[in-house]
């Protein structure tokens, strides 16, 4: 029997959470309050399928996948607290595949939920200075358009050098209506003028997260828009102040991230680690410079492939095979 406890603000949050961690045949044990965090629940399933490391006669191949696994993990530079964790989840799963077998653990480890850019609620790109926002938002308005939708952007972001010429190319190529907003009176009537269009995506301004001075206008903008604000988060950063700066984040309402410049990092466990230790979501992955190539909606199949196959990776191939050197 697997036994876990799930923290969430509400209790339906926190159903939701067994959910998807434990599948429909998950037995509620308890719930309480658990003060200013929400609710805790303690759920259990009784698990009918024999585990990566139960396979009769396959203990060798278990234990090469296994290690392989590991290899990955400790090549990205997840914490080892955090893939200890996700090791023993891979050593459960129902699978001797290396990527099933760590989408098994990312799975019942980490939240996924990719961006809808035409939800009702407006979708707030916040992030540190060159994280990809604007790239993003371009990305996520195309993504619109190939669903046959059309979104409205905003750029909050007037003061730093081309950041509205930018915008504004990327708008004129999509045909879609922009404005630019100074503060958070102007965005409420930049909302008002695009109540016709299916969403809006909202640019924001570089933010240092450890100066409160800086991230007061977010949660001012934020307030004036009722909009979500998502965390743009450039991979290849040191995993404690990764990890910092999304807790700092988190504090103004963030609850998902988009990871970018994955094509350009060779070590993705800052963005990880800092997802798995603030219980953020992972939203979407920027596997390209390219705005036509999108972003790709994230998963934990589509992570572990990411994190076995990555073109940088030095151990690509021994992941793969489930053996190394």
């Amino acid at each position: 029997m697997q036994l876990r406890t799930f923290t969430a603000p509400s209790i339906a949050d926190a159903m939701q959470m067994v959910r998807d961690a434990l599948g429909p045949d998950a037995m509620i044990l308890s719930s309480q309050r658990n003060g200013r965090k929400g609710v805790s629940v303690t759920a259990a399933v009784q698990r009918q399928e024999p585990s990566l490391a139960q396979h009769a006669g396959d203990a060798a191949k278990a234990i090469a996948v296994l290690d392989a696994i590991g290899s990955a993990l400790d090549f990205h530079g997840l914490p080892p607290v955090i893939a200890d964790r996700l090791m023993g989840l891979a050593a459960d799963a129902p699978s001797t595949d290396s990527i099933q077998a760590l989408s098994h653990a990312l799975a019942r480890r980490m939240r996924f939920q990719p961006i809808d850019p035409a939800t009702p609620v407006p979708i707030m790109l916040v992030g540190m200075p060159g994280a990809g926002k604007t790239s993003c938002l371009a990305k996520l308005a195309a993504r619109a358009r190939l669903a046959g939708k059309t979104v409205t952007a905003v750029t909050c972001d007037t003061e730093s050098a081309g950041a509205v010429e930018q915008l504004a190319t990327y708008t004129r190529l999509l045909d879609i209506p922009a404005f630019r907003a100074k503060d958070p009176a102007a965005l409420a009537r930049a909302l008002e003028a695009a109540r016709m269009t299916s969403g809006v995506l909202i640019d924001t301004m570089g933010t240092n997260p450890f100066r409160a001075a800086d991230m007061a206008p977010l949660r001012a903008l934020a307030a004036a828009a009722a909009a979500e604000p998502v965390l743009v988060l450039a991979a290849g950063g040191d995993v404690a102040e990764t990890a910092e700066a999304v807790a700092a984040f988190a504090e103004i309402g963030v609850k998902r991230i988009v990871a970018t410049k994955i094509d350009a990092t060779r070590r993705l466990g800052a963005v990880i680690a800092a997802a798995e230790t603030s219980r953020l979501a992972l939203a979407d992955a920027s596997l390209s410079p390219r705005i036509a190539d999108g972003l790709q909606p994230l998963a934990p199949e589509e992570l572990a492939r990411i994190l076995i196959h990555h073109p940088l990776s030095t151990v690509e191939n021994a992941v793969a095979t489930g053996t190394h050197a």
